[in-house]
């Protein structure tokens, strides 16, 4: 009898336990929720554009015939222009 109230008080401690592991990471949630998003956030990714454009650009100045160059930086009519026979899906 004595070993089933032990067993007993000891899943009574585990629910006591588990009980404040979830109130603890339920106010962790509501802290994390309800705190002021900053003004500066970055994103990523938003300076890769600017990068590319100058590496094309670079790029392109050394290799005036490269006409994957041209394509990628939207100039489809030099790409044309270098040779009017590539092909360049629509």
């Amino acid at each position: 009898m004595s070993a089933k109230k032990v067993n007993n008080a000891a899943i009574e401690i585990f629910f006591y336990i588990l009980f404040l592991f979830i109130l603890l990471l339920a106010s962790i949630n509501i802290d994390t929720y309800l705190k002021p998003v900053d003004v500066d956030v970055k994103v990523l990714g938003a300076e890769t554009q600017n990068k590319e454009d100058i590496f094309w650009q670079n790029f392109l100045s050394k290799h005036p015939d490269y006409i994957p160059g041209w394509i990628e930086i939207e100039r489809i009519d030099k790409a044309n222009e270098i040779d009017p026979n590539y092909i360049i899906k629509p």
